[in-house]
């Protein structure tokens, strides 16, 4: 494939009409529908909420319908009868040989003294706020990772465009060298100095080509495969922006209080101190009100049966008194897996602490690195400018343009990816004080255009 069409394959690429690219909004929108990850996630939220209602439910009454079919058979002595006229008869009316008993009741328990049931709902309800967090946490991440791929596209894309641009010059300059080498204008060192010097940026140029792929099937993963779609892509005007509030002082106290890390660790200390009380409510008694209410039959009937209906109420109490210790043991579980909660939620804070002041400091520095990284890219290309006329004039060589051009280049590469690692930076800072949503990704889509950049 020619320079020339790989340049246009990669203008036809860049070059986004506005019915046709997707911006980041967009992008996170399809992801929020696509994305099976973060479907799982909902659904498991969904399943965990419905944990409250078992919970509660060991706390109301339960009304159960019974019935029993049951056939009796047993051998009876009339000695005691022996000798009386009808003794029989009598006997048979008495009691019978062989019975069948037909029983139908509704049974209902109200529990009125269960510690194990009431802790058991509390710590229920702690496990719905924790699975509400973890949810919050899941979905923050998933908007950070949706940014990172969409924005890694459109970094590839950059890096690929000015590699393509780097590829062309030094094969025109290789070109021009090589009819001057027929003249005898120049020496053949020169020619290899620009031909190798061209072998280095057209692998360059295959290299940024399989990231670009890489990074699109990166960002596909989330929002659903679509070879032809284009992206919108940041604009030139685009500006950096100080961190609000200044003091990291007062990042590393909003992080204290709203990083969902350590909200999620605090939730799982007390869902753990739940636990210890759970387990603690089996040394106690175990007391509920039981009623019944129901019909017997009993054929043949006899003088004893219990025809009829009945009607039963009553409480029932039951306490484990001993269980080979099992209960004083899940106790003592129970306070070690507390005290690793605690230690996790200390963790939590530290590494939030260096979080913060990672992702604050990376940014603050980000300014000056753009500025430098911009005057860098300025002078560079001036130079390079200047040593191709230098060199038209005799005053420069062949390796002192290609030098002045290598670090152009690379120059504008530097810049580009400055740009791009400030607004992940940003993304992280807001990440580990809990704060990043979905409004910022429509605070950056408005530096993005549909225009070529």
């Amino acid at each position: 494939m020619t320079i020339k069409k790989i340049l246009l394959i990669t203008s036809l690429c860049s070059v986004s009409m506005s019915s046709f690219a997707l911006d980041l909004v967009q992008a996170y929108d399809r992801a929020k529908k696509n994305d099976p990850a973060w479907q799982a996630n909902i659904y498991q939220f969904e399943a965990d909420k419905l944990n409250l209602g078992l919970a509660t439910g060991n706390l109301l009454p339960t009304v159960t319908i019974a019935g029993n079919i049951t056939r009796n058979h047993q051998s009876t002595k009339q000695t005691d009868l022996d000798g009386f006229e009808g003794s029989e008869e009598f006997s048979n009316a008495l009691v019978s040989d062989t019975s069948t008993q037909k029983q139908i009741a509704i049974n209902a328990r109200q529990p009125l003294f269960r510690i194990d049931a009431w802790e058991g709902y509390k710590q229920v309800k702690t496990s719905v706020l924790l699975s509400e967090v973890t949810l919050k946490l899941q979905k923050q991440q998933h908007v950070f990772n949706v940014a990172q791929a969409y924005f890694d596209v459109l970094r590839q894309q950059s890096l690929t465009a000015a590699y393509l641009q780097e590829e062309k010059a030094l094969l025109e300059q290789t070109n021009m060298m090589n009819a001057k080498l027929k003249e005898g204008l120049v020496a053949r060192s020169d020619v290899s100095e620009a031909d190798a010097q061209y072998q280095n940026a057209r692998a360059n140029r295959i290299g940024g080509q399989v990231q670009l792929m890489l990074a699109q099937e990166k960002l596909a993963q989330f929002i659903g495969q679509n070879q032809n779609e284009k992206l919108a892509v940041l604009s030139d005007d685009f500006q950096f922006q100080k961190p609000y509030p200044a003091s990291v002082e007062d990042w590393i106290n909003l992080a204290q209080s709203q990083n969902l890390a350590i909200q999620q660790a605090r939730l799982q200390r007390q869902y753990a101190e739940d636990g210890q009380r759970v387990e603690k409510a089996a040394l106690y008694p175990q007391i509920e009100a039981v009623a019944a209410y129901g019909y017997t039959k009993q054929t043949p009937e006899t003088l004893i049966s219990n025809d009829g209906k009945f009607d039963q109420i009553g409480v029932e109490m039951n306490w484990n008194i001993f269980n080979g210790g099992r209960t004083r043991t899940s106790i003592k579980k129970a306070a070690v897996e507390a005290a690793k909660a605690q230690a996790e939620l200390d963790a939590a804070k530290r590494n939030a602490n260096i979080e913060v002041k990672q992702a604050f400091m990376q940014v603050q520095t980000d300014q000056a690195k753009l500025q430098a990284r911009k005057a860098a890219l300025d002078s560079a290309d001036l130079v390079s400018r200047a040593s191709q006329a230098s060199y038209s004039e005799g005053l420069k060589t062949m390796v002192d343009v290609l030098l002045a051009q290598r670090n152009a280049f690379n120059a504008k590469q530097d810049f580009l990816n400055a740009q791009y690692d400030y607004i992940l930076n940003v993304l992280k800072l807001k990440s580990a004080v809990g704060q990043l949503n979905e409004n910022d990704l429509i605070e950056l889509n408005q530096w993005l255009t549909y225009k070529s950049q």
